[in-house]
């Protein structure tokens, strides 16, 4: 044996009890790591349910709030489908048009609904063109435009030109346009 070990054992055998509470000491500082270790998985489990239940109470409060936006979005949207253009329905389309035409004063001199691009798969609207030639006044084309920009319908002004109606130095204005109405597929 070993001269070291062979002292280690002598100095056990004199203090047996020293040693023992040695040995007592090293077996519970083991187990206070192992005791440790599960207090940190323990503490670290009660502040993520405490962060959820504090996000609960968050969302508990504001559950008014949330409902209030909740009904202005279903409103928002059932606005929209109320007011999508169906492709196939030319007359309501065009009257659409003919209504902005009749508020505005102007004269709609060419009208034609233009055929749709086809249709994405992950998209559930499209939009169908139109093809607008409109004279009138400055003031009332202006009216024309803002008719269609706050009308019910969803509208887009693609393209557009301005030119002086004819080749009389008067008033009147033509504009082309070109406007896009938001439909289902």
């Amino acid at each position: 044996m070993n001269a070291t070990w062979q002292q280690f054992l002598a100095v056990v055998a004199r203090r047996p009890i020293v040693a023992l509470l040695v040995l007592l000491a090293l077996a519970l500082g083991g187990l206070n790591y192992f005791l440790w270790q599960q207090r940190q998985a323990v503490t670290a489990r009660h502040e993520e349910v405490r962060r959820k239940g504090e996000a609960m109470l968050r969302a508990l409060t504001d559950q008014a709030r949330i409902k209030a936006e909740l009904a202005a979005l279903q409103e928002a949207l059932g606005q929209i489908d109320r007011n999508l253009v169906v492709e196939g329905e030319m007359e309501v389309n065009l009257g659409y048009f003919y209504k902005m035409e009749r508020l505005s004063r102007v004269r709609l001199s060419q009208l034609n609904q233009l055929s749709a691009p086809p249709p994405t798969e992950a998209n559930p609207f499209k939009a169908i063109p139109f093809s607008l030639r409109v004279t009138g006044s400055y003031t009332q084309i202006m009216n024309f435009i803002h008719q269609i920009e706050t009308g019910p319908r969803l509208a887009r002004i693609r393209s557009f030109s301005f030119v002086r109606a004819g080749e009389t130095k008067g008033k009147n204005l033509d504009l082309d346009l070109t406007v896009e109405l938001l439909a289902s597929q």
